[in-house]
């Protein structure tokens, strides 16, 4: 059972560290050229529809929830996957 606790940790901190790291970058991209991302995703918006306001609003305000359970989802099935082997070993008994 400590082999499997101990994949586990080091599954998840395996896949959480990079990400965290893209994370930053990412926020430090968007902090410095906030303007620009503005800017552009006004001028895309009042081009793809007529009031300037449309499907990219409604699809913004659903963004974060659905990145969220698409991440958290890939997270767990790839955790399950990697601790899945030695838990069925650990299962079976010894003749």
């Amino acid at each position: 059972m400590r082999k499997v606790s101990f994949a586990a940790v080091f599954w998840t901190f395996a896949l959480a560290i990079p990400f965290t790291i893209i994370a930053l970058f990412g926020v430090a991209y968007v902090d410095l050229h906030f303007s620009a991302i503005a800017q552009a995703i006004a001028s895309f918006e009042a081009a793809t529809s007529a009031t300037g306001r449309g499907w990219l609003v409604e699809l913004s305000e659903l963004s974060p929830e659905l990145v969220g359970m698409v991440v958290g989802l890939i997270v767990i099935l790839t955790i399950y996957f990697f601790v899945q082997g030695p838990a069925n070993t650990a299962k079976k008994p010894k003749n």
